[in-house]
């Protein structure tokens, strides 16, 4: 007999807990999750709507959609592995896919007790709700399968996709949380996708420590296409990387400031004196600066992001631990990486002592000829 619900998921209660509440812990990095969905759907653009007074997020895209068959074999099935099943790249734009292990969607629930889905493909409307305590009391009662609520689609939803969560008890800060998803994506225009937040199209100046860079390093193009609205003083780094007896490149960029005061982030309590593992165009891992146990004084002036989509090829094994957020640190070509970054980081260090001890210099200097002009001609006043 066919089943007679439309929607059918099958999840566990341990699945919830450990692969979506328990692996994501704030709102941006549950956001990034939705628009890498955006991003693999072909979308060119995804818009993020927030409503701290209800407690209400909305991410719309304009991607491909998804059908009844979609939903169910796709995007309500926990761990399906599109590389696994020939999407590694997607059909219109030819993009290198955000997602591999399939738990994304898992992470709405850490931040919503409700999750509805509105989706357009073909011309045919399709919408689901998904509530996390319905969830839980289905798994408890040994229900194998969880059928989420049909609702009628918006109609108002031309194409794509619309993902409303609700019942969000966390308080939505949108400075913030529009400052840490643009510090979560490489924003430099090269590609038809643009992400926009409360009305607003996020860009690499939202991330908040471009206009205080004194002196970069970049690593190519892209890296350079990054902080090209920086007015700092650049260097070029070689890309090579040596894996083993093979190598492979990195683009990015190094910079520091002039102050490290400049890397606090007062709005978030949190600083920036990092150097983030960029991975096709998304946040792999927050900070690599930190494993380094750097004492030097100029480590404290320092922020970056290093681009090494080599990390997450699809015909090698996953890199990234189950939640998405980090890499796992024994793997040789997270160590080659890390050899390299130490390298340049002393390349870095050295360059950046002698700038600032010319910048002093020429700081001294300028102080003695205020104090006395003729200093400018090469005599005392007491000539």
């Amino acid at each position: 007999m066919a089943d007679k619900h439309k929607y059918s998921m099958r999840v566990t209660i341990s699945a919830l807990k450990h692969l979506g509440i328990g692996l994501y812990s704030s709102i941006p990095a549950v956001l990034a999750e939705a628009v890498a969905n955006a991003w693999d759907a072909d979308a060119t653009a995804v818009a993020i709507r927030t409503d701290s007074d209800n407690g209400r997020i909305t991410i719309t895209d304009d991607g491909h959609g998804m059908s009844v068959g979609d939903i169910n074999k796709k995007y309500l099935c926990v761990g399906y592995a599109r590389r696994e099943n020939g999407e590694g790249e997607t059909p219109r734009f030819k993009r290198k896919v955000m997602g591999r292990k399939g738990i994304g969607k898992l992470s709405l629930f850490s931040i919503a007790e409700t999750v509805t889905v509105h989706t357009v493909k073909d011309g045919k409307r399709n919408g689901f709700r998904m509530n996390i305590k319905e969830m839980e009391d289905s798994s408890k009662l040994g229900e194998p399968i969880y059928h989420p609520e049909p609702v009628s689609a918006d109609p108002a939803l031309e194409k794509g996709t619309a993902i409303i969560l609700t019942g969000m008890e966390r308080k939505i800060y949108p400075n913030t949380v529009r400052k840490k998803l643009a510090r979560r994506f490489i924003l430099n225009g090269k590609t038809p996708f643009a992400i926009e937040f409360d009305g607003g199209r996020i860009t690499p100046g939202d991330r908040g420590y471009h206009k205080n860079l004194q002196y970069v390093w970049t690593f190519g193009e892209c890296g350079a296409a990054s902080v090209s609205e920086s007015k700092a003083k650049r260097f070029e780094l070689p890309p090579d990387v040596k894996i083993g007896n093979a190598s492979d490149r990195i683009d990015g960029w190094v910079g520091t400031v002039e102050t490290p005061s400049q890397l606090k982030d007062a709005d978030a309590g949190d600083t920036t004196n990092r150097i983030a593992i960029m991975v096709r165009g998304k946040m792999a891992q927050e900070d690599v600066l930190g494993s380094f146990e750097e004492g030097g004084v100029y480590s404290r002036y320092v922020v970056g992001e290093i681009y090494a989509d080599f990390l997450d090829a699809d015909d090698v094994e996953d890199i990234m631990t189950t939640g998405r957020q980090l890499i796992k640190e024994d793997d040789q070509r997270y160590t080659a990486l890390k050899d390299k970054i130490w390298k340049d980081l002393k390349t870095i260090q050295n360059t950046w002592t002698e700038l600032r001890n010319e910048e002093g210099t020429r700081a001294a200097l300028s102080i003695e000829f205020m104090r006395n002009p003729d200093t400018r001609l090469g005599r005392s006043a007491a000539h």
